[in-house]
């Protein structure tokens, strides 16, 4: 390991940068990593400032996620390459190997260590330790919740909470049960505690994550599932809004509608990955649903809560996908009228089914069918935000747009995920939720006019 002499230092006089790729679980784990460097003395800054200590939390679940983690790290260490950079998460966790053959990387670990990364890195720059220090999940021994610090973040409105971990799906194009393992939850005591202290710290909104998050709470002594606790988060004094980050199609039982319906405190968008609208293709991924299943459980959806909106995400260009296929899929995508599309092109990973499945498309193919699919989605956006012209609706302010011409145009989201800016008068408006009358609807966003 070249030139890391300079970690004798005390951990406070050591710059450490801490970067996140991915979900929305990293980017909560990452906050939380910045806050147990802090509490071991290290001196944490922000992205861009040339640290001593680099630490990636870094995503695989496609091929181009992976390279833009690998990217990253040669350009830290090209911007300080007497730093000592440290590789976390999803990647190493996965495949170590690989790691392994990175030189810029002083020290990896998987998923299940990063707490002990503060401790780590100063032993790695004693000399104490090698490079990997990635266990593998064997479900040999019972996993725990890994309970990371919650700390507000600086500039935000909203609160990140990661209450639950690991995966059991197994789908054949998906890596995420190798990386995660078993599933496995934060306690309600535990939960509420955080969210407590979440509302203490003036944020009026929160984001509960998880990589199966629909699944939270089965692991648990007495059981309970994700109803039960948002019929607890919701009575939490100063948080006014609870979102949920992502939920499996099949964990959207009517307990979780009524409760949904039931309490406006909990917003009106779902992320529901639907992955395929082919039912040839979703039993060749894996998925335990058919889009029949599907088509009905939206029409539950939208007849139980009002302006709601769905978001998804959709794989093209799936191992044995024929034209026909992906015809069907962008057919039930468009008669599904969600309100946005996360598509990605098939990215086939190594110790799963699909990466040995044939035929597989071209990639010329794929991303002809991703073009496609981003227009309708594109369409479907633009119709889904059309349709609240003239209402209504109460925004959360998020950040001040930079204007050449003055201050004053402000950006923040609805309860069901729409985008919009208004002109407000000089001060700082963020983390206030006003009443904003929707007049103009733009690329992306709408124009309003605040109404008091």
């Amino acid at each position: 390991m070249k030139g890391v002499t300079f970690l004798n230092r005390p951990p406070e006089q050591l710059k450490t940068a801490i970067y996140s790729l991915g979900c929305k679980v990293n980017y909560f784990e990452s906050e939380a990593l910045k806050e147990q460097f802090r509490r071991h003395g290290f001196t944490v800054v922000e992205d861009e400032e040339i640290a001593d200590v680099y630490i990636v939390n870094t995503c695989t679940v496609t091929h181009q996620a992976a390279r833009k983690s690998r990217q990253l790290i040669r350009r830290l260490k090209k911007a300080n390459p007497e730093a000592l950079v440290v590789m976390t998460g999803c990647y190493p966790q996965v495949d170590p190997q690989e790691a392994e053959l990175l030189p810029e990387v002083d020290l990896f670990t998987g998923t299940g260590e990063r707490l002990l990364l503060p401790e780590l890195v100063k032993e790695k720059a004693a000399g104490k330790i090698e490079r990997n220090r990635v266990r593998p999940y064997t479900g040999e021994t019972k996993e725990v919740f890994e309970e990371m610090p919650w700390t507000p973040e600086q500039g935000r409105t909203r609160a990140f909470l990661k209450i639950q971990d690991g995966c059991r799906q197994f789908c054949t194009y998906c890596v995420i049960p190798l990386a995660r393992g078993p599933l496995r939850s934060l306690t309600p005591e535990r939960g509420i505690h955080y969210l407590r202290e979440i509302g203490r710290s003036g944020f009026k909104e929160v984001v509960l994550t998880g990589i199966h998050l629909g699944l939270y709470g089965i692991d648990l002594t007495p059981r309970i599932n994700l109803a039960s606790f948002l019929q607890m988060a919701v009575s939490v004094e100063g948080i006014e809004r609870i979102r949920l980050s992502s939920l499996e199609p099949t964990d959207i039982q009517e307990d979780l509608i009524e409760t949904i319906c039931r309490n406006e405190k909990i917003c009106r968008h779902l992320h529901i990955p639907l992955q395929s609208g082919d039912d040839t293709i979703l039993r060749r991924m894996g998925r335990p649903y058919q889009t029949e299943y599907f088509s009905k459980l939206l029409k539950r959806l939208y007849g139980a809560i009002p302006d709601l909106a769905l978001s998804t995400d959709i794989i093209v260009g799936f191992p044995g996908e024929s034209e026909d296929n992906f015809q069907q899929g962008l057919e039930f995508v468009r008669r599904s009228a969600f309100s946005r599309l996360h598509v990605f092109k098939f990215s086939p990973r190594k110790g799963t089914g699909a990466a040995q499945m044939t035929p597989q498309v071209p990639p010329e193919e794929k991303e002809r069918r991703s073009r496609k699919m981003i227009l309708l989605g594109e369409e479907l956006a633009r119709s889904f935000q059309d349709a609240f012209l003239g209402r209504t609706l109460s925004v959360l302010l998020e950040k001040e747009e930079n204007l050449s011409e003055g201050k004053g145009l402000w950006e923040g989201l609805t309860s069901n995920y729409l985008r919009v800016k208004v002109k407000l008068g000089e001060g700082n408006w963020r983390g206030n939720m006003l009443n904003i009358r929707l007049e103009e609807s733009l690329s992306g966003f709408l124009q309003g006019q605040f109404v008091g």
